[in-house]
């Protein structure tokens, strides 16, 4: 079903600020869920208010603050608010730092909840003209190559740069599948593919509650996605004080994100690197391809779907989870 995304946001809104955000503070997660909803990536979207830890649900213990800063760092506790309004902060920290100084490193802890659509922290430093690097730390859910247990998590990390169009974007799950689409399977009662958990007995599995109960499989089921995740647990888990290696519901329930933006003119300078990533761009998307199209470049493109959908001001959102969104703000 189509939803206008003005009416969408009112309905985020009103269930965020139902319970412990001001509006503002609501309007600051929803813009994160609504941009997951605009660039393709459900999981990460409204589906944030009905899944293991409904954002609106997260009572934060203060407002956050940041505990150390210096010329071109910052660590800040979040307050253990929901992930995607200390994100925000941390994400606007980061992007004043480096204004300053040409560079910035910001580590977050205390939060409760996944930061959302990792993408959308790296997007918005980008848009400043800064390279952005996000990494996320989440509970236990992805087991190892060959392994029976949950060691890692899905562990989000986000790469963007400025172009003189629109930024290049790249984020990724270092797991095979991130766990809230687990969630959105067992929502909509569909089954997984046949490469991305297993069950508690270690078979592959394609029904999403068997694979809540066993674990999700590293990205290309490789040491290359256990690697990756095990830097994303030290640099936003290790390096910030937050968890690692922890299981959700663990005390603190800890979740650890890191900010780090360069700018370029560090090095070759901010218009010369514009001009670059450009020619970059065009040069990829002038090859051929076995299927005579454009060749599509991640988090590039996009910002195209992003554009159309602003265009037509409607968003598609599946009914069973519109529904359950609507019956959670009791609204017809």
């Amino acid at each position: 079903m189509k939803i206008k995304v003005t009416d969408l946001n009112k309905v985020v809104v009103n269930i965020l600020s139902s319970k412990f955000y001001s509006e503002q503070e609501a309007e600051k997660i929803s813009e994160v869920l609504l941009y997951a909803e605009l660039a393709g990536k459900n999981t990460q979207g409204v589906l944030k208010l009905m899944g293991t830890e409904p954002a609106q649900n997260i009572k934060p213990e203060y407002t956050a603050k940041i505990l150390k800063e210096t010329k071109a760092s910052a660590l800040i506790d979040g307050g253990g608010s929901a992930g995607p309004l200390s994100a925000q902060f941390g994400t606007d920290t980061a992007i004043r730092i480096a204004k300053e100084n040409g560079f910035s490193i910001v580590g977050l802890k205390n939060t409760r909840s996944s930061i959302g659509a990792i993408g959308f922290y790296a997007r918005k430093i980008a848009r400043q003209n800064f390279i952005g690097i996000v990494m996320a730390g989440c509970p236990r859910s992805v087991a190892l190559v060959g392994g029976l247990e949950q060691v890692y998590g899905t562990d989000p990390m986000a790469f963007s740069f400025p172009t003189n169009e629109h930024p290049i974007v790249f984020d990724m799950s270092t797991a095979a599948i991130t766990w809230y689409g687990l969630v959105r399977a067992k929502t909509l009662g569909q089954k997984l593919s046949d490469d991305v958990a297993i069950d508690k007995d270690g078979n592959i599995t394609t029904d999403p509650t068997a694979a809540m109960s066993g674990a999700i499989l590293p990205a290309g089921n490789s040491y290359k996605g256990s690697g990756l995740a095990m830097v994303v647990e030290l640099l936003a888990g290790a390096l910030n004080g937050a968890g690692f290696v922890f299981d959700k519901g663990d005390k603190p329930d800890d979740w650890g994100t890191t900010f780090i933006v360069i700018s370029p003119d560090l090095l070759i300078g901010t218009e010369e690197f514009k001009k670059n990533s450009s020619e970059l761009v065009r040069k990829v998307k002038s090859k051929k391809t076995k299927d005579g199209k454009v060749p599509h470049i991640p988090g590039y493109d996009t910002e195209f779907k992003i554009m159309d959908i602003l265009r037509t001001g409607k968003v598609e959102i599946e009914d069973t989870i519109l529904e359950q969104i609507r019956n959670i703000g009791k609204l017809d």
